[in-house]
Formats: C-alpha cells, structure tokens, sequence
C-alpha cells in the first residue's frame, strides 16, 4: 500500500504531506519519498507504528446527513444573500476562523495559527468568488457579520462548507435560522439532501445537528503522523 502524495496540501503549508487509508490492522505501508507528514485515515481505531514518524494529532470526522422534504421551513427576514448585498472577505474572516476552531489545521500546532487564518482566509474568498460554495448567506448587526452558512451543490445533495455564529450571539436561535435557510434553498433547486461534516470531539456541534433531524452518515479518523 502506497502513500498518496498531496500536492496542493504540501505548496500551501511549505510541507512535503501525503496521505492513506489502512482498513486493517497489519497491513503494509510503502513509501520510497521523504515525507514530512503523513495523514492517515481509518473506518476503525488500532495503532499504526510508522517508523520514523509520531503521532502528534487524532480526531473523528463525522459527517451529517438529512433527507429534506418539500415543505418549506420558517424562514427568518434577517437572512441575507450575498449576491443580493456583496460583501468581501473581511466581512467573514472572524466567522470563518470560529467555524474552524475544531480544525485540524487549527489544534495540531505544528501547522501554525499563521497558517490555518491564511487557510480559512482562501476558504471565505472561494465561497464568495463561488468556486467553493453556490451560495453565502450571513446575518448581520450593526454592520458586523455575527453568523453565516455556505452550501455547495453537487446534483441532488447539497453540503455545508462553513457554518458559524459569533461567540457573543450564540444560544439566540441564529445558527439554527441560517441551517433553515440553506434547507430551503435546497428544497427550491431539487436538491434532496443536505450533508455537514464536522469532528466527533465537537459536542456542541454533534448536539446541534441532532437536534434539527439530522443523522450520522458515517466517521473517518483521521491520525497525523510527522517525521521524527
């Protein structure tokens, strides 16, 4: 079995990375080229000993699912389409970077906060230019972005890229409002069902998608292992 090399990961972070995925435990690892890191995703936990490389990080991905019928939800005035109101990338930095305060990027330090904003910076401007994302919508107050959503479509199944709500308005109902936007959006274009990945370790995240009826699709761990 063979590490898969990463090209855009490895430009970005300056890092030689690749990646690959072991379904059973004895399985060999084969990889001629001198890596800096190397991602490795399992359906199950069991150790991997990768000689010459420590474990630095491990998180559950899971990703949500909902089957979305064709009843419009409520639907709240205070959304806003950015192809309605442009707003450039500053408006969401703050947002972005809380909707990836679970990231990998983020807790493994050897990736470097420098380099998770600068990613997350990419993020918002590709949602905006629409290479990322179909749609953005956002709430504001004050002039300042406390919430926003981005949905991407891929035929019938829509996905959320990056969902936030400020810190200081959390627990108002505004994440729960910007999620039914994006249903509805769905259900208007015949997209069927809406898709959220976000980490295991994330309770407050799991518990908030569970509560608007969705459901564990599946869950990957994903383990970085860094040359000694």
């Amino acid at each position: 079995m063979n590490v898969n090399f990463l090209q855009w990961d490895s430009d970005f972070f300056s890092k030689k990375i690749g990646d690959i995925t072991i379904n059973k435990e004895g399985e060999n690892i084969n990889f001629t080229e001198d890596y800096d890191l190397i991602v490795v995703k399992q359906l199950s936990d069991f150790d991997i000993d990768l000689n010459g490389f420590d474990l630095s990080f491990k998180e559950t991905k899971v990703n949500f699912i909902k089957e979305l019928d064709d009843q419009n939800l409520p639907e709240s005035e205070i959304i806003k389409d950015s192809d309605d109101i442009e707003k450039d990338e500053d408006f969401f930095k703050e947002l972005a970077y809380e909707s990836g305060k679970k990231s990998r990027f983020l807790l493994d330090e050897k990736f470097g906060e420098a380099k998770f904003k600068e990613l997350y910076d990419m993020w918002v401007i590709n949602s905006l230019n629409k290479k990322f994302a179909l749609k953005t919508f956002y709430i504001e107050d004050h002039d300042k972005a406390i919430g926003f959503v981005t949905l991407q479509q891929y035929d019938s199944l829509g996905k959320i890229g990056l969902i936030a709500t400020h810190p200081d308005f959390q627990g108002k109902g505004f994440g729960k409002k910007l999620l039914q936007k994006a249903e509805n959006f769905c259900i208007k274009n015949g997209i069927t069902h809406l898709e959220i990945p976000t980490q295991k370790e994330n309770i407050q995240a799991c518990s908030f998608y569970k509560k608007q009826g969705y459901e564990i699709k599946d869950e990957i761990i994903i383990k970085h292992y860094w040359k000694k």
